[in-house]
């Protein structure tokens, strides 16, 4: 089994709480989750910073090209949201 991981890193817009930003933690990972059971993310550092977010992303697979496939699909649909934006990303594959 191969094990593929997206790190992403968003700028967050017009967040003046913690409570505010967890909503938009949760509709991320919510997204992430929608796309199947083969998918787990988590929110990784910058707890407590109201500007950024990073995300990491797993994705469990026999096949290499479908891991790195379905995690840029997640990726291009995490790019843009109504309070954040994709500052960067890296794939690996393990």
């Amino acid at each position: 089994m191969k094990v593929g991981l997206l790190t992403i890193q968003f700028r967050l817009y017009a967040i003046e709480s913690l409570k505010q930003k967890r909503s938009i933690v949760k509709r991320i990972l919510a997204e992430v989750q929608r796309s199947g059971p083969s998918f787990a993310a988590c929110e990784l550092g910058d707890n407590d910073s109201l500007t950024t977010l990073t995300v990491r992303v797993a994705h469990l697979s026999n096949d290499v090209r479908f891991s790195d496939a379905a995690l840029q699909k997640i990726g291009k649909r995490l790019e843009r949201g109504e309070a954040f934006e994709q500052v960067e990303s890296h794939l690996e594959i393990l």
